[in-house]
């Protein structure tokens, strides 16, 4: 990372060569750390402790300073004071710009949590440590709604990836869902059987959009959820499924889920010349010739919903996701004509989503 000095160097050698000559390094280390920094070393046992023997004396930064030691290193500045840096998280740091990036200087040690895992503060965020997902950090919206929901201890548990850009946003990955942001919607989660209910329906891509709110407890045991472009409903008896556009007007024509028709028990699929929902109590159909009809009333949707997707050929095979979106065939999943793990972003059976 940055260069050993002369005096460091020193200080290594003296280390191997009994108690006098450690006796040596202990006062050359004395001479090699400022006063805050050799605080937090002794703190957390000195060339006996965590961090080891010093490596390479104290340096400055633009804004602060570090040491570093056999096994890690600490940074100070004048906002945040001494901190250590080691392991697993010291190199996510690293990958991220040090104190020059996102995550700027350490504010505490490493923690341990209630689940087995450690957490780390920075200015910018917070590392997470578990032996099942390694070293993430949250930060900004997401770590704000990561923080409402529980931290670590909530249902969306440890994260599992770091922030990935898509088109209009970022998403992140945790042990119990996915959290999404977008300028317009902000940070939310999308967990459990909605998260198969979006990826069915093309995940930001598609008519869902970004999600716009949390899991909202609903009539009957039930819960939805509203994005952009629909709602996500969800009760014991009828699963998960989404209605978007002009099929939720209609729906919404009719009371939602408290009113006659129940909750969605299907998603919109085609029929013979149009497109139909299924309900616990009806339906809603659209055709060219007839417009939207629930529970055969005519309702006032004019609006076609989108045509099915094409069936791709038997041995179909696309190099890529752009052309398999292009055939009118993506997502693909897994099982189907020209499904390819390659294609599989994330690995979740979905592929070209």
């Amino acid at each position: 990372m940055r260069g050993r000095s002369i005096v460091a160097a020193v200080a290594l050698l003296a280390v191997g060569l009994g108690s006098s000559a450690s006796t040596t390094a202990a006062a050359q280390a004395a001479d090699c750390l400022q006063p805050a920094v050799q605080a937090r070393w002794d703190q957390l046992g000195g060339a006996a402790g965590a961090l080891g023997p010093v490596a390479a004396c104290e340096q400055p930064t633009a804004t602060g300073s570090f040491a570093t030691f056999r096994s890690g290193a600490v940074y100070w500045s004048q906002a945040t004071g001494a901190w250590d840096v080691s392991g697993s998280f010291r190199d996510l740091w690293a990958s991220t710009g040090w104190e020059n990036g996102p995550l700027r200087y350490p504010t505490s040690g490493e923690n341990a949590t209630a689940r087995g895992g450690v957490f780390q503060n920075y200015q910018g965020g917070t590392l997470y440590w578990s032996p099942g997902t390694a070293a993430h950090s949250v930060s900004g919206s997401f770590l704000r709604l990561f923080a409402s929901l529980g931290y670590e201890n909530g249902f969306l548990g440890y994260p599992t990836s770091q922030e990935v850009p898509i088109r209009g946003g970022v998403f992140q990955l945790f042990q119990g869902g996915v959290a999404y942001w977008s300028p317009a919607t902000g940070a939310h989660t999308v967990s459990g059987s909605f998260r198969d209910v979006y990826a069915r329906a093309g995940y930001e891509n598609g008519c869902l959009g970004y999600p716009a709110t949390q899991e909202v407890p609903t009539t009957g045991g039930g819960v939805y959820q509203q994005f952009q472009g629909g709602t996500a409903y969800w009760s014991p008896s009828s699963g998960a499924h989404a209605l978007c556009g002009a099929f939720l007007a209609a729906y919404g024509a009719t009371g939602y889920e408290n009113g006659a028709l129940g909750y969605p028990v299907s998603d919109e699929y085609g029929v013979a010349g149009g497109r139909r929902v299924d309900f616990q109590r009806g339906f809603v159909e659209w055709s060219q010739a007839t417009g939207a009809l629930v529970n055969r009333t005519i309702a006032s949707v004019t609006a076609p919903a989108p045509a099915p997707a094409p069936t791709p050929p038997t041995g179909a095979y696309y190099p890529n996701c752009a052309a398999a979106r292009a055939a009118g065939v993506a997502p693909l999943y897994r099982g189907e004509p020209g499904y390819r793990p390659a294609l599989d972003r994330d690995g979740d059976g979905i592929a070209c989503e």
